[in-house]
């Protein structure tokens, strides 16, 4: 999988860089006298070369083997690095317990990576009326849990149990490798990311080895 999925990535990568920059070729030469039908369509070219890019993105990130550095690490400062990643949207807010100043060993940019994940699947969860987002930290028997809630309305049975199965999802775009992908992160520090059972909304938890 990890070939297939670095020949796409290459193959479409490409040809996506050629449309991305001719929009922008175009779009500068018609300067800030475009017509505004042609300004939009430009626009939608972009937007969706992106979205592309964005998929390719999350399927080499799947795919591809994960080499870690893992090392003494604030558990706060891995939330931050995530929520500096995947800013909530406008009409969600975002609440952060940090609790004790707990450590973990972990690589940074891979855990973060793996709880900005679940905070993307929170905020999407919420849709366009929005909704709170609550991170809390806390130690956990040999390790340290940072877990995500959404005051969305929560997960069917039927979802529940598709939860972290690869290219499964409720959204109408994605791959739905989210989960996957995180769970993959937290595994690979000799941890784990599971479903909280229970409360309001849906609760994920991402759990690292304490440092």
């Amino acid at each position: 999988m990890e070939r297939m999925a670095n020949v796409i990535g290459h193959e479409i990568r490409n040809p996506l860089a050629v449309i991305g920059n001719s929009a922008y070729f175009v779009k500068t030469k018609l300067g800030d006298g475009v017509e505004a039908k042609v300004a939009k369509h430009l626009a939608m070219i972009e937007s969706e070369v992106q979205r592309a890019n964005d998929l390719i993105g999350q399927l080499l990130s799947y795919a591809r083997p994960v080499e870690l550095s893992a090392q003494p690490v604030r558990a706060r400062e891995i939330v931050d690095v995530a929520l500096a990643a995947a800013p909530a949207p406008a009409k969600v807010k975002v609440s952060v317990d940090a609790g004790k100043d707990l450590k973990v060993k972990a690589d940074r940019e891979i855990a973060a990576a793996a709880l900005k994940r679940l905070l993307e699947n929170a905020f999407d969860a919420l849709g366009e009326g929005g909704g709170k987002v609550s991170v809390a930290i806390a130690a956990a028997s040999g390790g340290v849990d940072i877990t995500v809630r959404d005051s969305g309305p929560g997960l069917s049975v039927e979802a529940k149990a598709r939860l972290f199965q690869p290219f499964s999802s409720t959204k109408p775009k994605g791959l739905g490798l989210g989960l996957a992908t995180a769970r993959k992160f937290a595994e690979k520090h000799g941890g784990a990311c599971e479903l909280v059972e229970g409360g309001a909304g849906a609760a994920f938890r991402l759990r690292l080895p304490a440092a």
